[in-house]
């Protein structure tokens, strides 16, 4: 992905494209971040933020505040964090922009729930799924619920949280949103499991770990596949749980 972001990156700037740019630079930062390079994303997301303010973009800036916003918070700079959200939110307000709005509530709310208050971050996802569900944004809504399921889990709300999670679930298959899905799956199944419900948590890390294969993602099939042998041991199911056992000893160490 990084490689690709990068091609559009050159080609832009042949082009002297300056929100597409923008945008590459922005999918550099995210790339940089998920391989946790936080330094570099966070330099990628303050070049575009620059061309967004250099362009006068104001829809733009949203998004390169939020992206700021996200890679400070990673780096555990919350202060730094809070800054960039509140100026990206009231941006969003500021020119209507509904999308951009329900990204910064959402991400908001996660650098909260991080603090520990977690009655604003309840607030904030709340308002996130809200302008998401009023725009069908079906995969925004369905991280919303994730979240939304992780802070009931935080309180204790057990059953609150797997409604959260399933309702998620739902939503991602219903857009396809692979390997969303498969982690949807692993949450549940994580849920039963800890419920000392081991045959319903086989039914969900089967299913992930399926996926996960089909997928070839290799190390999370495997997860998957440890998980499934404990819940069927733990199920008594033993006879299964041999076989699962020696079908993951027959996988790929590697991707």
């Amino acid at each position: 992905a990084g490689l690709i972001f990068d091609d559009a990156r050159r080609l832009a700037e042949s082009l002297d494209d300056r929100p597409g740019l923008a945008g590459a630079l922005n999918d550099l930062g995210a790339v940089a971040a998920l391989q946790g390079d936080y330094p570099r994303a966070a330099d990628f997301h303050r070049r575009a933020y620059g061309i967004a303010l250099e362009i006068g973009d104001q829809a733009l800036a949203v998004e390169g505040l939020s992206y700021r916003g996200q890679t400070a918070h990673l780096m555990g700079d919350h202060a730094a964090a809070l800054g960039q959200y509140s100026q990206a939110l009231a941006l969003s307000r500021e020119i209507k922009d509904r999308r951009g709005e329900a990204v910064v509530l959402n991400n908001l709310g996660l650098l909260q729930q991080a603090r520990g208050e977690l009655d604003q971050a309840e607030q904030h996802f709340q308002q996130a799924l809200a302008i998401n569900t009023e725009l069908n944004e079906r995969r925004a809504m369905a991280s919303n619920l994730s979240n939304l399921g992780a802070l009931s889990e935080k309180r204790g709300r057990r059953a609150e949280a797997r409604g959260h999670y399933e309702q998620a679930l739902a939503l991602d298959k219903e857009t396809e949103a692979r390997p969303a899905i498969e982690a949807d799956l692993m949450t549940l199944g994580r849920l039963s499991e800890e419920d000392s419900r081991p045959e319903e948590a086989m039914g969900y890390y089967e299913r992930a770990y399926r996926g996960y294969l089909a997928l070839r993602h290799v190390p999370r099939a495997l997860e998957a596949g440890k998980r499934l042998v404990r819940a069927a041991g733990a199920a008594g199911r033993t006879v299964e749980a041999a076989a699962y056992q020696a079908e993951l000893n027959a996988l790929p160490t590697k991707p």
